[in-house]
């Protein structure tokens, strides 16, 4: 009789054994969900958007002018309502270019047109113009509005407020930035 019973040990093992196996088939379909999430994404679901890069804001005294996701104000470099390159001693003013992380595209908040960048970098652009930063501003700030610079001034692009079923606007060809 003692052919056919078996120990408890091996009935232990046999037990483990089978644990382990499902643990691992459990975790197999875990990474299998995962996975298909990933690839497939959440159909029906709500999905968080990426946050706009530039968005549009009101500053007292001002108007509606472009901020970064921050809040901080952007800024152009210009002369007679055309960009000009800032490099070197411009920059020492304290303004820095506005950039987002390589292999991206700038992401547009309501009311913002034409964002791109600079050809072949990272520095964001809107209509051309590229954008900066101004290290004195905290949120909501312009302090760095007409400075004068080397071939150029500082300029914060107002955006005109949305017209109610717009026909066309009087910015036509400036994505309803004024300078």
């Amino acid at each position: 009789m003692a052919m056919f019973s078996t120990s408890s040990q091996s009935r232990r093992t046999l037990t483990e054994s089978a644990a382990r196996w499902r643990s691992a088939q459990l975790a197999a379909a875990a990474c299998a969900v995962v996975l298909a999430f990933t690839f497939f994404g959440l159909s029906g679901t709500a999905v968080a958007k990426s946050q706009p890069t530039v968005s549009v804001a009101k500053l007292k005294g001002v108007g509606n002018v472009l901020v970064d996701a921050k809040g901080h104000t952007l800024y152009t470099f210009v002369n007679n309502d055309q960009p000009v390159d800032c490099s070197g001693a411009c920059l020492n003013m304290g303004f820095a270019p506005y950039t987002i992380a390589a292999g991206t595209k700038p992401v547009a908040g309501k009311g913002v047109k034409g964002l791109g960048l600079v050809p072949g970098g990272t520095q964001v652009t809107e209509n051309g113009f590229p954008l900066f930063v101004f290290s004195s501003d905290k949120p909501h700030q312009a302090n760095g509005q007409g400075m004068m610079g080397t071939g150029g001034t500082w300029h914060v692009p107002t955006v005109a407020a949305a017209k109610h079923k717009s026909t066309g606007g009087s910015n036509a060809g400036t994505g309803g930035v004024s300078f």
